[in-house]
């Protein structure tokens, strides 16, 4: 018998980091959602657990949770003249396969943008002046500013379970010694205290200070204690493992779509995941919707 299908509302394709808050936020609107993930289904348990996962020859080496770049990949060029080339050797750009995407191999750390990245233009344009940016380069302004942006950085965070040092809440400085003096202001402090530093860190810390700098707690997507995020997902507290970059946690510590999110999701009704399911275009109808 044919398979009936349900209707959909939004079809997402990937199911990383993006994929993933989109489907929540979809669903909790009340739409019928199918993610589609062109690589296998991946989750903590098989592909964290311990102690396979910490294997660096599988990991880090032979890079098992990154895109096989012999079957796919992107094209890169320096200028809209060039022919695009193949993009064939993995390097800072290290896009993930599998559901959780690169947001399963990432190593957590979690900045916010800096406001002046969101009108990149316009800032060296009013301080050195409009030629100093070289014609046909791509710098811009992105039209939305940090304070629009904030309460869904405030979100995130609250989602990932970041840890950090606050330097200002609401325009009252309350990170003097750990916080960062240059990141823009909150509207709430980070869900959990930042991480211990390490003995070689607080050496570093200590040098650095000594020759005028400022150093700072790192914001982390990697727990600092017990934590349950606002989609009802438990976290367990990092043990400075170090296997965090190109591996999946095995102590629930690193955010992830598959530890933050996929649980929430698993028990909607609205959503739909299908693995294995490379999509290689998108028909559209007369209408430009996607058909």
């Amino acid at each position: 018998m044919a398979k009936v299908m349900k209707k959909v509302d939004a079809v997402i394709v990937g199911f990383g980091w993006a994929g993933s808050i989109m489907a929540k936020e979809l669903t909790e609107a009340g739409l019928q959602v199918v993610a589609l993930e062109r690589g296998p289904r991946r989750d903590t348990y098989p592909d964290g657990a311990y102690p396979q996962v910490i294997d660096e020859l599988t990991y880090n080496i032979r890079k098992k949770l990154f895109q096989d770049l012999s079957k796919s990949t992107v094209t890169i060029r320096h200028n809209v003249s060039q022919t695009a080339q193949p993009y064939r050797q993995l390097a800072a750009f290290l896009p993930g396969t599998g559901t959780g995407g690169a947001g399963l191999h990432w190593s957590g750390v979690h900045f916010r943008v800096d406001p002046i990245e969101l009108r990149m233009r316009s800032h060296y344009e009013e301080r050195y002046g409009k030629n100093f940016i070289p014609e046909g380069m791509t710098i811009q302004v992105f039209g939305v500013t940090y304070d629009e942006l904030e309460p869904f950085f405030a979100k995130a965070e609250k989602v990932f379970g970041t840890s950090g040092s606050a330097w200002s809440i609401r325009g009252k400085i309350v990170g003097q010694g750990r916080g960062n003096p240059f990141a823009p202001d909150r509207s709430d402090d980070f869900p959990l205290p930042p991480q211990k530093r390490t003995y070689s860190a607080q050496l570093f810390a200590k040098a650095a200070e000594s020759v005028g700098y400022h150093p700072y707690d790192l914001p982390s997507a990697n727990t600092t204690g017990p934590y349950t995020n606002t989609y009802g997902a438990q976290m367990g507290p990092c043990n400075f493992c170090g296997y965090c970059s190109g591996y999946a946690c095995y102590m629930y510590s690193k955010a992830s779509p598959n530890v933050n999110i996929w649980p929430a999701l698993r028990q909607e009704p609205k959503f739909e995941l299908r693995d294995n399911s490379h999509v290689l275009r998108v028909n559209l109808t007369d209408d430009k919707l996607p058909a």
